[in-house]
């Protein structure tokens, strides 16, 4: 399986990496693993909403040697909405292969057309702005056919473990929570 993780200018930092650490964890738990993450962007050096910088692995707009695209929220989907071009090969993509999003990396999906009329979730903040396009449901991950949404900034981590029990199974899913001590939305 390749996944891509879009990467932007002005992306939550932990939106990105956090579903990237538990995906390659996998990997790295289990070389064999039929898994290859990679950052996917339209630039080589990315810099985050917080000042990160981002090397993309892969600078491309053509998705079609990915199997699943995950994307990141952050201040920066402003300006990735207005790039006709990516919106749509975004939406040919998602039309034929699954795509998810963390935090409002869903405004990113709804943009590119991919969220009418399906079940979605992004940030607390964002839920009124994705309220006319998809039926907003207030939960930490929500999966409706090809399409999956994750909650807030640290629903990254649940997304990632979330794909790995989808199309992994639950032990490998149990595995990286447990060594990466992800104790996932309890109290202390």
């Amino acid at each position: 399986m390749r996944i891509g993780i879009f990467v932007f200018d002005g992306v939550e930092e932990l939106d990105a990496v956090g579903v990237y650490e538990v995906l390659a964890k996998a990997k790295q738990l289990h070389p064999p693993l039929d898994l290859t993450v990679r950052f996917r962007a339209l630039k080589e050096q990315i810099t985050g909403a917080l000042g990160m910088k981002f090397l993309a692995h892969d600078v491309r707009r053509d998705l079609s040697d990915l199997d699943l695209v995950i994307v990141p929220g952050g201040q920066g989907r402003e300006e990735v909405v207005k790039d006709p071009n990516w919106l749509q090969s975004l939406l040919d993509f998602g039309t034929e292969k699954p795509v998810a999003s963390v935090c409002t990396g869903a405004l990113i999906l709804m943009a590119a057309g991919l969220l009418a009329g399906r079940k979605a979730t992004t940030h607390r903040s964002a839920m009124d702005e994705l309220r006319g396009t998809a039926q907003v449901v207030d939960q930490r991950i929500v999966e409706d056919g090809l399409v999956t949404t994750a909650g807030g900034v640290t629903a990254s981590i649940d997304l990632g473990l979330h794909l790995l029990l989808k199309h992994f199974g639950p032990e490998l899913a149990d595995e990286v929570a447990e060594h990466l001590e992800y104790k996932g939305n309890q109290n202390p």
